[in-house]
This record gives C-alpha cells, sequence and structure tokens, in this order.
C-alpha cells in the first residue's frame, strides 16, 4: 500500500466516523449510551470503576508520599524542560530555513505528527492517557473527593480515558493535597516511561547483537543508485571499502573522501549469511565522491540509553540519541535495520517480525508516556504543571506578604500564571516560527 492509498483510506474512516457521530447525536441515541460528543470525539461516561478506585485508594499513608514524591518529580521535571525550552531557543537563529521544524511535530498524534506511526502510536498514547488519569482518579479518592464519572474517549478507536472529579470538591482543598492531585498523572507516565525502557532496553534488546561489524544499507538516496547498479540492496552491512575493513560511518566516509568521482571500488557486504564483494562505480554529489545510500553504523548503543555512552561521547549524547530514534527513523526497528541485528536467546525462539513487534511497542510506550508525562509538568494552564505552579506561587505570597488581601493575590497569582504560560507557548512556537524569519 502506498502513502496516498493509505491516506485516503485513513480520510475515508475518519469522514465516516464524523458522520457516523453527527448522525447519532441528531438522532438523540448518544445520550441513550452515555456518551457526550466534542467535536468528532465520543466521551463515553460511566459511573462503574468507582469502587475500584475507592479500594485502591484505601493506604492513603502510601498515596499520600507517592503524591508527595510526584510533586518533587513534576517540579524537578518542569525546571529542567523550562531550562531545554530556553537553552533550545537560543538556538533557533543557527537553524537554517531548510532545516526548521514543521509544525506537525508540535503535535503528539499518531499520523498527523510524521515521526509518530499510527499503530504504535495509538497503543502508546492510549494507555499513558488512562495511566495519567487513572492516577488523577486515586489521588482525588486518597482525598476524599467525589469523582463524578470515569470515561473513555473514542474517535474511531479507543485513544485514551478521563477522570471527572468534583470541581467544587477539588476548589476547597488544602493547596498541598491539590498539588498532589495534579502531579499523579505526570509523574506516574514518567515513572511508567522508566519501567518500559527498562523493558526495551534491558530484557528485550539486550538479546539483540549486530548481524556483522560495519555500516549497513537503509536505503537508497538518489535515482539510479550506483550502489543498486552494482547489486547493493538495503538490509546488507559493508564492512570492506576499496579493499579497506569499515566498522563506523566515518571510515566509509574517509574511504570515499580519498576516492574521485568515476572510479570503480570493490566493496564487499554482508547480507542473511552470506558475503558478496560488489563493483560500485562512483559518483559525484556535493563535489564528492559517493555510492548513493544512505548509512548508518551497525551498533545496539542507539537501543541504551546510559550503555551506549562509550560511542556517542556521553551520557548525556547517548540519552539524547535513544530519545530521537524516531526522528533518525531507526525507530520503529523494521525492514532493512531489523536486518542489520540477530535475536539471541530465549526471545529467539519466536518470529523475529513478533519481536520486533514487542520490542518497538515498549518503545514508543516509553516515548509517548514520557511525551505526555513531560509535556504535562510544563508550568503552563491548562497543564497539570500550570495547575501545581498557581498554587505554589499562591503559597508563596501567602507566606511572604500577609497583609495582601485574598482578592488581590489571586490576581497576581492569575497574572503571573498566564503570563508564564504565555511564555512557554512563544518558546514552543519559536522553535517553528523563528528559523522562517531569520
Amino acid at each position: 500500500m502506498d502513502a496516498l492509498t493509505g491516506w485516503l483510506i485513513a480520510l475515508t474512516v475518519i469522514t465516516a466516523w464524523i458522520v457516523l457521530v453527527y448522525i447519532l447525536a441528531k438522532k438523540g441515541l448518544l445520550g441513550r449510551l452515555n456518551m457526550t460528543p466534542v467535536g468528532p470525539i465520543l466521551m463515553w461516561k460511566t459511573k462503574r470503576g468507582r469502587d475500584f478506585l475507592d479500594r485502591l485508594s484505601k493506604p492513603k499513608r502510601f498515596w499520600r508520599v507517592y503524591g508527595d514524591f510526584a510533586i518533587l518529580l513534576c517540579v524537578v521535571s518542569m525546571v529542567i524542560l523550562m531550562g531545554l525550552l530556553i537553552w533550545e531557543a537560543t538556538l533557533v537563529p543557527a537553524i537554517p530555513k531548510a532545516n526548521a521544524p514543521s509544525p506537525e511535530l508540535a503535535l503528539g498524534v499518531p499520523g498527523l505528527n510524521p515521526v509518530i506511526p499510527i499503530g504504535y502510536g495509538i497503543l502508546g498514547l492510549a494507555i499513558a492517557i488512562i495511566v495519567h488519569e487513572f492516577l488523577h482518579g486515586v489521588l482525588a479518592r486518597t482525598a476524599g473527593i467525589r469523582l463524578q464519572s470515569l470515561g473513555i474517549l473514542l474517535f474511531v478507536f479507543p485513544i485514551g480515558a478521563f477522570v471527572e472529579p468534583d470541581e467544587e470538591e477539588m476548589q476547597k482543598m488544602p493547596r498541598h493535597a491539590r498539588a498532589r492531585l495534579f502531579a499523579a498523572g505526570p509523574a506516574t507516565n514518567i515513572i511508567f516511561a522508566f519501567l518500559f525502557a527498562l523493558v526495551f532496553s534491558s530484557a528485550m534488546m539486550g538479546s539483540v547483537r549486530p548481524a556483522h561489524d560495519g555500516v549497513g544499507i537503509r536505503d537508497y538516496s538518489m535515482p539510479n543508485s550506483p550502489a543498486e547498479q552494482a547489486g547493493l540492496v538495503p538490509g546488507m552491512i559493508i564492512f570492506s571499502a576499496n579493499n579497506t575493513n569499515v566498522s563506523t560511518l566515518a571510515d566509509i566516509t574517509a574511504v570515499l573522501n580519498n576516492a574521485v568521482p568515476g572510479k570503480k571500488i570493490p566493496v564487499t557486504a554482508y547480507y542473511q549469511g552470506k558475503v558478496s564483494t560488489h563493483t560500485v562505480n562512483l559518483t559525484e554529489s556535493g563535489g564528492r565522491a559517493v555510492m548513493g545510500v544512505i548509512l548508518m553504523t551497525v551498533t545496539t548503543a542507539y537501543f541504551h540509553p546510559f550503555g551506549g555512552a562509550d560511542f556517542f561521547g556521553g551520557l548525556d549524547r547517548s540519552a539524547f540519541n535513544y530519545l530521537t530514534l524516531p526522528f533518525s527513523r531507526i525507530q520503529p526497528t523494521e525492514g532493512a535495520v531489523a536486518d542489520f541485528y540477530v535475536i539471541e536467546g530465549a526471545w529467539s525462539a519466536i518470529p523475529a517480525p513478533l519481536f520486533w513487534l514487542l520490542a518497538n511497542s515498549f518503545y514508543w510506550l516509553m516515548w509517548l508516556n514520557i511525551m505526555l508525562g513531560a509535556t504535562n509538568a510544563l508550568p503552563a494552564i491548562p497543564l497539570d504543571g500550570g495547575y501545581i505552579f498557581r498554587d505554589g506561587i499562591d503559597a508563596i505570597l501567602e507566606r511572604t506578604n500577609k497583609r495582601m488581601s485574598a482578592e488581590r493575590r489571586q490576581k497576581v497569582i492569575k497574572g503571573v500564571s498566564y503570563a508564564l504560560a504565555l511564555f512557554v507557548l512563544a518558546l514552543i512556537l519559536w522553535q517553528f516560527v523563528g528559523p522562517q524569519i531569520l
């Protein structure tokens, strides 16, 4: 199925869904099913599950301690994220207009965001939202707040869940208890992200090794590629070029820099248990000799946020590369990239496609949990972090300026909170708009 066909099918399904929601709402059938339309999204509300949350919230001391830890984790995340946003804003002037990020990257919606695959994205986002809302509900019940309803969000398929605490009771809560409630969602997403990362990197990718040392061919970089004409195909691992051993991208780049366009060089590659040698007639691109392929160093360092520190030159770079695998098209690991690796140990007992399906799922569960948790930790109303920040400012003003009237304090809090929310929004938009206008 080509990309156009996929988009047409998706558009047809979404259009049919919107029409169906409109017809059901017009006939009054949604109300009978406890469903409420919010645009094209259906909210299915129910009171079932409240007893389960009541039982789960019984160890109140545990959940209060957990809530305090969640506040700490959210505040630390808030500070780190604000620092990153400000640092990224200073880098914007150096970004060429041609390399400016597209606005779709700001949307964490599978299918609309080009780096989030639809299947893995739906799974990861749905579970991240369910986890997020579920913990809000648990902390609400721990604080004795009634839950008006629970429910599922539907857009063709389930895309998440929600918990609806009593708003009036929430407003009357002590600030600290309310902060616990707000912090529980994003903090739990971050904790779950760590757990999913542990499963992905240790339990699964710990059983993977490179099929051969060298650089892998991911795809051709031009029509009638010299590599394609020579019989080199995506999935092959080149370990010798022009009679020189190559292990990394730097090695093969050095070989090509020392060659001239039009020269024929021998290239030896490994593919599916066989070694073959091909004669590649180098062509010219950008003033240098090229084979017309997209390459990557074959290593498992990509899949280990800290274990890849030696390969990437530091823990920070290793963690950064780990989180940006979707942007480098190494996640989801499939096709030619999956061919670069061999599965060993107990995992080798299952078919390779099933292994990669499971491994990729855990990566995206990690990725979308950390993205949802980090985003909600930002100090911008209506995000959870924004409400935590607002209550924090309230507590500081109450202690440092006791003469200030409650009405005046609320005006200051509102002004500061919304000013910071606009500042956060401006920092995010600047990354997309800045390169276009500078």
